[in-house]
């Protein structure tokens, strides 16, 4: 796979589990753990930035092969791969997936040789809670949990809403997380069924604590195959200001004058950010959009500024880690 090239390749055992892993950058480290179907372009774009900005990347490869693309035949083959090994507890509640020893123990050698406070981590879809079973007996203190799909919220109504509100974790794991002192980014597409009501699971555990970005629209993975810049852009601010002694990423400026008139067409309970180099609009609401809602409120972006905007909620409101949109 080409997109790899400049990534060192290194292997990790623990026990009897050797697993493979790709390293690259400087600085204080960050694990992003991919989704289906595996290793693949969108996902190396967005480690790119992570190295961009300052940071030691690791990329554990856990299913899949590299490079093999978004075919239904190549993502059906990872979810049946991934559905009968042991690593991944893809149906039980209240359980942490076995492969969460290993990725802890890969936090734990990567904080091992490039120090500082602690790491990082993103998951994404089945892998998006992994970050929170590594709060468990490792030093992640910087979990980013997009569109976390396990346990599989299906079967009978009443077992896939327990599914869908579960969190990929046993009861002590929960309490670790829950104790840690940390807070947690957690990012989706407002109406996707595969999150489920985890998010509100989130919400009961951590309090305050769990800051969350939802986007309105179609959609799944927030930061590779249906990317937001706007959550990208918040995932480098988070980790910047928990990883680093100091804040090191200059902020893009903003349309200030083009803001106002944007707020002003739309009404109240929005907050504008432009930025230009690239053109990019985000729009800040208070609570979700209908269809016919969001579809007004793009028709009246697009009249004023001719830019398609990215529609967010964010949970508590002040938790946007950037002041600005684009970096």
């Amino acid at each position: 796979m080409k997109e790899l090239e400049g990534w060192q390749r290194s292997y990790l055992t623990v026990g009897e589990e050797t697993r493979a892993y790709y390293r690259k950058g400087d600085g204080r480290g960050v694990i992003i753990i991919h989704e289906f179907p595996g290793i693949e372009p969108s996902l190396l774009r967005l480690a790119e930035e992570v190295v961009a900005a300052g940071f030691t990347v690791v990329l554990p490869h856990l299913f899949g092969d590299p490079g093999a693309g978004f075919s239904a035949r190549n993502i059906t083959g990872d979810i049946r791969q991934f559905c009968v090994r042991r690593e991944f507890s893809v149906f039980a509640r209240g359980r942490t997936s076995p492969i969460a020893g290993w990725l802890r123990a890969l936090a734990r050698d990567l904080h091992e040789g490039v120090g500082g406070p602690g790491v990082g981590v993103i998951g994404m879809c089945f892998t998006g809670g992994f970050g929170l079973a590594m709060m468990a007996d490792a030093p992640v203190i910087a979990p980013v949990v997009a569109e976390p799909s396990l346990p599989a919220a299906i079967g009978f109504p009443r077992s896939a809403a327990l599914r869908g509100a579960d969190l990929g974790l046993s009861p002590a794991d929960a309490d670790a997380v829950a104790d840690s002192g940390c807070e947690v980014l957690g990012l989706r597409f407002r109406t996707d069924v595969a999150t489920g009501t985890r998010f509100e699971s989130l919400r009961r555990l951590l309090g305050e604590r769990f800051l969350s970005l939802e986007f309105e629209g179609r959609g799944h993975s927030v930061l590779t195959a249906d990317r937001q810049e706007f959550a990208v852009e918040e995932v480098l601010a988070f980790l910047d200001r928990t990883l680093n002694d100091g804040t090191v990423r200059r902020e893009a400026e903003r349309d200030r004058m083009l803001e106002s008139r944007l707020e002003t067409a739309l009404g109240s309970g929005f907050e504008a950010r432009i930025t230009h180099g690239p053109d990019r609009v985000t729009l800040l609401i208070q609570r979700g959009l209908t269809r016919k809602g969001l579809k007004r409120v793009q028709g009246i972006t697009r009249e004023v500024t001719s830019v398609d905007p990215e529609v967010v909620r964010v949970t508590p409101r002040g938790a946007v880690a950037s002041d600005a949109v684009g970096g």
